[in-house]
């Protein structure tokens, strides 16, 4: 609520974006929802601060599963197989993050951060329920880890640059990362899409998505496959915003690289 009033570059930045997500919505409702997602973020940073105080009793008691979610998750822990775990921007993330290092043989893909400080307490606040951090440049690590049955999480909503490849999220073109798709591709992973959102009186709702294990039968080479099922999980997640708007950081610059901009980016 403080920030809000002062925010105006970030105001900005998350109507344009919704906007775009929601042509059909009356200018006031689009007001409306700018100001509910950066409520939202209350809620974000709460998760944050808790994070280090979260055990599995605290999850027992406040994780709510609808019953398809709950039966994809416990099949999948007992099946014993590496996870290719996908996030976006959608509800409190960092929940997800500690709940992979308690219930799941977890570990996520880390990306630095700039201040020595911020990555410092960021890295030691992660790790704190045991969940194993591997560097974006450690990729071998990575399909060792889902070859011994790891989850391995990735949030892939970010903007990409040269690297991605444009897929269609939310009436625009993005450049996302094919590190999800190519990593179950190489090892065989299911590919999961969890959503994790703040419900009512402190719950936290767990919905998980099954994307299932890459059948490379089905593609005429791997460039083909890896393409299919970025489309797949990046339209999985643009169906868990479009239900739960107020809960996306709209405030990110997802769709900053656009086509055209890198020769040869496809």
């Amino acid at each position: 609520m403080l920030l809000y009033p002062i925010a105006k570059k970030h105001r900005k930045i998350a109507y344009e974006n919704i906007s775009y997500a929601f042509p059909e919505l009356s200018e006031m409702d689009r007001l409306i929802l700018t100001k509910k997602s950066f409520l939202h973020l209350g809620n974000l940073l709460a998760g944050f601060l808790w994070a280090p105080r979260l055990t599995k009793e605290w999850m027992d008691e406040y994780f709510v599963y609808d019953e398809n979610s709950l039966r994809i998750e416990k099949q999948t822990i007992e099946e014993g197989i590496g996870v290719v775990l996908i996030s976006g921007h959608l509800g409190t993330w960092e929940i997800l993050v500690q709940s992979m290092g308690v219930r799941m043989k977890g570990a996520g893909i880390y990306k630095k951060i700039r201040n020595p400080y911020i990555d410092k307490w960021l890295r030691k606040l992660r790790e704190n329920n045991g969940i194993k951090l591997v560097p974006m440049e450690d990729s071998p690590q990575v399909v060792k880890m889902l070859k011994n049955g790891y989850w391995v999480g990735f949030g892939s909503d970010q903007n990409a640059g040269k690297a991605g490849i444009f897929v269609d999220f939310l009436n625009r073109k993005a450049s996302t990362f094919q590190g999800p798709a190519l990593m179950a591709y190489l090892t065989g992973s299911k590919m999961l899409v969890y959503s994790t959102l703040s419900g009512e009186n402190g719950k936290v709702i767990i919905r998980v998505n099954d994307l299932g294990i890459i059948n490379k039968k089905d593609y005429p080479d791997r460039d083909t496959a890896i393409r299919a099922y970025t489309e797949k999980w990046t339209k999985t997640l643009e169906s868990e915003v479009r239900q739960f708007p107020d809960q996306y950081f709209w405030v990110h610059r997802r769709w900053r690289t656009k086509p055209g901009d890198f020769p040869g980016q496809v």
